[in-house]
């Protein structure tokens, strides 16, 4: 049990090929787990690992490197991951987007999530991008409060379209300079 409470001082890696099936595991098991209530059950027990792996294996392969991804270990085991990279909107506000960061959740409360985002931070600032933003769903109050304590200030919100007829309403939070406050003295 020594090696989970230190999980805050072990840092996240860059994610590899290879790790596209275990990413995809996690974030399947993190939406079944996070979501369950929030969206239909028939939505969540439709999602399938596989498919998740063919696209986390393109988005891991991409010779542009357009997005980065970072994975947290337990055990040598993937439990959670991000992705970050240049803004998909046209907001001015900000030039960064966290596309996704999710944990398992037996691993989270470790540390992890917070060493995912400060990585991904680091990794963006490093790119020359200095503000970033992440989306979240309205109804996730766990994720939106972890999101306020790491310095995330609430921006708008959006309607998110899922398909089949099912939405949702998300939220974003915004961190202006990821320098001041986000990104640890190393």
């Amino acid at each position: 049990m020594a090696a989970h409470t230190m999980a805050a001082a072990v840092m996240p890696r860059a994610a590899l090929p290879a790790d596209a099936p275990a990413i995809a595991h996690v974030y399947v098991e993190s939406w079944r787990t996070t979501y369950r209530g929030r969206l239909p059950d028939a939505y969540l027990d439709t999602m399938d690992v596989g498919d998740y792996t063919e696209r986390w294996a393109l988005t891991l392969s991409d010779p542009k490197r357009r997005s980065i991804v970072l994975v947290a270990e337990e055990d040598d085991r993937v439990v959670g991951f991000a992705s970050c990279g240049r803004d998909r909107d046209a907001d001015t506000r900000h030039q960064g987007e966290l596309y996704a960061i999710y944990l398992l959740r037996e691993a989270q409360g470790r540390g992890h999530g917070r060493a995912l985002i400060e990585r991904s931070a680091a990794a963006l600032a490093e790119r020359s991008i200095t503000s970033m933003v992440v989306w979240v769903l309205r109804d996730n109050a766990p994720a939106r409060g972890f999101y306020e304590r790491m310095g995330g200030v609430r921006l708008r919100e959006r309607p998110l379209d899922l398909g089949a007829g099912i939405g949702a309403i998300e939220v974003a939070y915004l961190w202006t300079d990821l320098r001041a406050g986000l990104i640890p003295d190393r």
